[in-house]
């Protein structure tokens, strides 16, 4: 047997996934993805993981282009005159409605809507590029990043300069490649967005999964930040050949650490030479503090509750798309979720007299809560009754879920709201209603609902 006639029988063995390579993202593609792995070999299991990352872009490109078109109608219908402070902006409302819709936070959902209207108006082709699987969300977001606030017309010569090998590029080199073209195009602006960088410079700090937390400064000039790094690792190269027994990583974090502390280099360095390599925890020294325990809403009736609720507003959503009536959405949801308020008013009260501080009486007659009444209401919601906001409800405004004069302040009426949430609760088109302390459902103006719990289920 030659060797063409080898090469011709293994041509005659078609794979299930032979001459997919390029199949089309899309329903067909997906229904293709479908299919068990087991039996399909590794040049195939390839094949499939491409074609479920190029199924991903069609994906992403279609919520992208949803969030853009929400986006649109929201702001042609705001008021041109409308600069009420106490409510959002249509672009604000829309990022918290992404939010909520989405479960992602308020950065995130602001990211996806600026991407979202980029795509939209300056940027078709980096749209096409991505819903027709060419490239990925994340060089998607570096076209968009490196791009804007370009002049007109340069954003979008930039955009054709480097599609045609975006597909073949990491993040990286697509980064580095956009930025020496930027640069040529447009060097006054890139120069200006550097110096905007600077000026919008910060110290972050985030928790991180594993119980530790990150501290980062953003926004400095480059020649100083790798100053700053490469004083640093020498002085950690020095403690480390002087007999320092940590990585040279943990050595720069510490030093770091250090210094920040207040410490000068030397007393930095010798602390590190001498101290144990790994610290006591907080933990062994420091005794467990246990919040003290304050009367909250039964558990199990609040989820019974919420339960009901969403199935109740669930049959209300199937018989609106049935009937043609998707549109009336936002009005029926927010009358059965305040059908839910009213009819549940009797039993609320009589629970608030018999839980609250003062028996037989309901609620506070003031404005202000009392202090037992609020730590109750923090320790019932530890963070802000938002869906995805993580801000702690002790940095949060104790807002009357009905206005105070028309309701009263008692632990049924009140939740810790932050102040971006409060304004958005007073918002066109939104609704915050609490049928039983401590069970909230938000209403969006798309129709949309989102029950919120005590932090403590």
């Amino acid at each position: 047997m030659t060797a063409l006639s080898i090469v011709d029988d293994v041509h005659t063995e078609i794979g299930e996934w032979d001459g997919r390579g390029w199949f089309p993202p899309g329903p067909q593609l997906a229904i293709c993805l479908s299919g068990g792995l087991d039996e399909l070999s590794d040049t195939e299991l390839m094949e499939v993981a491409a074609a479920a990352r190029r199924q991903t872009s069609w994906a992403q490109a279609r919520e992208l282009a949803a969030i853009a078109e929400l986006s649109r109608r929201r702001t042609a219908a705001e008021n041109d005159d409308a600069t009420d402070c106490r409510i959002l902006s249509a672009h604000e409302s829309v990022v918290e409605e992404v939010a909520a819709a989405l479960t992602v936070t308020g950065n995130t959902a602001a990211t996806l809507v600026h991407l979202a209207d980029r795509l939209a108006d300056d940027l078709p082709a980096t749209r096409q590029a991505l819903e027709t699987g060419r490239i990925d969300l994340h060089k998607t977001r570096v076209i968009c990043d490196l791009t804007d606030g370009l002049p007109d017309g340069i954003a979008e010569r930039a955009e054709a300069a480097v599609l045609d090998k975006a597909p073949d590029q990491t993040t990286g080199q697509l980064r580095r490649r956009l930025r020496r073209i930027v640069r040529r195009l447009a060097p006054e602006q890139l120069e200006e967005r550097k110096r905007e960088a600077v000026r919008r410079r910060d110290l972050q700090i985030w928790d991180t999964p594993d119980g530790t937390a990150d501290l980062a400064i953003t926004g400095l000039e480059t020649t100083e930040a790798h100053a700053i790094f490469n004083k640093i690792t020498a002085v950690s190269r020095r403690i480390r050949s002087d007999g320092g027994t940590r990585p040279l990583h943990a050595i720069r974090a510490d030093l770091a650490k250090e210094l920040l502390q207040g410490a000068p280099f030397p007393e930095a360095a010798h602390r590190l030479l001498t101290q144990p390599v790994e610290p006591p925890c907080a933990e062994a020294t420091t005794a467990p503090v246990t919040a003290p325990e304050l009367p909250r809403p039964d558990v199990t009736l609040v989820e019974t509750l919420a339960e009901m609720a969403d199935r109740r507003l669930t049959k209300i959503l199937t018989h609106a798309r049935a009937s043609g009536r998707a549109k009336a959405l936002p009005f029926l949801i927010t009358r059965a979720v305040q059908d839910m308020h009213d009819q549940l008013h009797g039993l609320c009260e009589n629970w608030c007299q018999t839980t609250g501080q003062t028996p037989d009486r309901h609620g506070h007659s003031g404005y202000r809560p009392p202090a037992a009444m609020r730590r109750m209401i923090e320790a019932r919601h530890e963070t802000c009754v938002f869906p995805t906001c993580n801000r702690r409800s002790n940095r949060c405004d104790l807002d009357h879920t009905i206005p105070w004069g028309r309701g009263i302040t008692c632990q049924c009426n009140l939740a810790p709201l932050c102040r971006r949430h409060h304004r958005t609760k007073q918002s066109p088109g939104w609704t915050l209603i609490q049928p039983w302390p401590g069970l909230l459902i938000w209403v969006t103006p798309s129709g949309r609902w989102h029950i919120t719990l005590p932090t403590r289920q």
